[in-house]
């Protein structure tokens, strides 16, 4: 038995002496025990971090908390929460907005896989296995020093490889190269009988294809296999900002769309927007900060940017408010690391950051002009109608004609189910750490931006559950948005791989 094992579960033997009747959590407690499952018990410091959420307006208490560091404790665990009628979430990162990886409600049993977090690449192969504990910035210091090798995933070195890649994964390599779930070759999970499987393209390919887009809904995933990519020679990583007033805002947004859209943007070139209200500058206006990463040379940088470019700078607004250059060569590990403003490579003991608010998603095509009009217009206000909360846009075009994820993966290979939108919206609207989140009001503030996009539009859109927003409804209705298409043949699945609902969350897929 390992040290922390046995210390884990010498405690909680010495807690069970102590705690008297024997209620839901203490059943579960003792089932854990039990079956020498290390766990972190309620009144620790252990399990606080494990039921810590990333969205502080998002939190909830677990019935117990699972610390697994085999693939035999996490079918124990499972078998704990079957037994007990007990909900059972796997939490990889716990960055989700939803708080999914602590149950999104009180009551659940928390598999935290943080130990679960190896990474080992074959040299011949360069097939790279990897725990669902590990982080995305762990993984891209792991794939440097086993090959300088890559593959498409997010930014945010605290994200979990769990949860992320499950759901999709995008980042600053998609546009050219796909999600971070196109290149899963094979996962190890455990089911909600606590059997383990393997899906891949040949061993289950009905889950295998649930899994790579609805992956949370259908059981534990204890090792992931990925192909993986050389690193690029050399990338462009680029930022320009503006401070526009609602005239500039609209033309502004036009030209972004259009080239987003164009064929003239090449597969190489990654680009978003980062939108804010300048009054956090001091400055009246919107700021736009349009940024990505360039895969090839400066010379082809300038020289496929310049249509958008020029069309920008022409319309007045340049604001000089960084402290580096518009544009920066660096190697691909450095295009994660200042692409997350220096973030990347803190390691275990980093601060982790917390937010409270409020997020949603949206996922576009090219919006049409009266639509631009009216959301620029709502963008514009917004600035000086909420100038006390800090709100921020992402927009991603991670679409388009030249973009991998049509031109290089079928849109019926996986369940995720936003393969044809040209742009991914996420909306973020929070206030600092130690207030409270007004949720009369910025709730609905926020809503209130894709329901004007849906009216002008004349259309549901979709949603991406990486950015998971409670106030759409559960289960049915929440699914129909994030996996819109898909879902009533992931119930199907969900019913075959899960009928007694083992793995939910309120916005699992259901099973009706």
């Amino acid at each position: 038995m390992s040290p922390l094992l046995s210390i884990l579960v010498a405690l909680g033997l010495g807690a069970q002496q102590c705690l008297g009747s024997a209620s839901l959590s203490d059943r579960v407690i003792q089932c854990l025990t039990t079956a020498d499952v290390p766990q972190a018990l309620p009144g620790t410091s252990e399990f606080d971090k494990s039921r810590s959420p990333h969205n502080l307006r998002e939190q909830f208490t677990p019935l117990a908390v699972a610390l697994p560091t085999t693939v035999s404790h996490v079918q124990a665990a499972v078998a704990c929460g079957r037994k007990n009628g007990v909900k059972v979430n796997p939490r990889s990162g716990g960055h989700n907005y939803g708080s999914h990886g602590i149950g999104g409600e009180d009551g659940h049993l928390v598999v935290d896989l943080r130990f679960m977090n190896d990474v080992k690449v074959d040299n011949c192969t360069h097939i790279a296995t990897v725990g669902p504990g590990a982080k995305l910035g762990n993984l891209a210091l792991a794939l440097d020093a086993q090959g300088k090798r890559s593959i498409p995933h997010g930014l945010c070195p605290k994200v979990g490889v769990g949860g992320h890649v499950l759901h999709g994964g995008w980042g600053y390599s998609t546009h050219n190269h796909g999600l971070f779930l196109d290149y899963l070759e094979e996962v190890q999970l455990v089911t909600a009988n606590s059997s383990v499987v393997t899906a891949s393209a040949t061993k289950n390919p009905q889950l295998f294809w649930a899994l790579r887009g609805a992956g949370m809904s259908f059981g534990i995933a204890t090792r992931f296999k990925f192909r993986t990519l050389p690193q690029p020679e050399e990338i462009q990583l680029f930022y320009i900002p503006f401070i526009w007033n609602l005239t500039q805002a609209q033309a502004g947004w036009r030209a972004f769309q259009d080239y987003a859209a164009s064929k003239a943007r090449p597969k190489e070139m990654n680009f978003r927007v980062v939108i804010s209200s300048g009054s956090f500058l001091g400055a009246e206006g919107t700021i736009f900060l349009f940024e990505g990463a360039y895969h090839g040379s400066r010379a082809d940088y300038d020289r496929v940017i310049k249509p958008f470019r020029d069309a920008a700078i022409a319309l007045g607004g340049y604001a000089d408010m960084l402290q580096y250059p518009e544009v920066t060569a660096v190697n691909y590990m450095d295009s994660l690391l200042y692409a997350n403003n220096n973030a990347l490579l803190f390691g275990p003991a980093g601060a982790e950051p917390l937010e409270s608010g409020f997020y949603k998603s949206m996922l576009t095509d090219k919006l049409s002009g009266p639509t631009v009009d009216a959301l620029m217009t709502a963008v514009s206000n917004a600035g000086q109608t909420n100038p006390s909360r800090f709100w921020l846009w992402i927009v991603s075009a991670i679409g388009g004609p030249n973009s991998a994820l049509t031109t290089m993966f079928p849109a019926s290979s996986t369940s995720y189910s936003h393969r044809s939108s040209l742009l991914l919206w996420e909306l973020g609207d929070t206030v600092g750490t130690t207030e409270t989140y007004p949720s009369d009001v910025g709730i609905p503030w926020t809503n209130q931006f894709v329901d004007l996009v849906e009216k002008k539009e004349g259309k549901t859109l979709g949603m991406y559950y990486n950015y998971a927003d409670p106030s759409i409804g559960d289960h049915g209705k929440a699914g129909r948005r994030y996996w819109p298409g898909n879902y009533d043949r992931l119930v199907a699945l969900k019913r075959a791989w899960d009928g007694e609902g083992v793995f939910e969350n309120p916005q699992t897929v259901g099973r009706r």
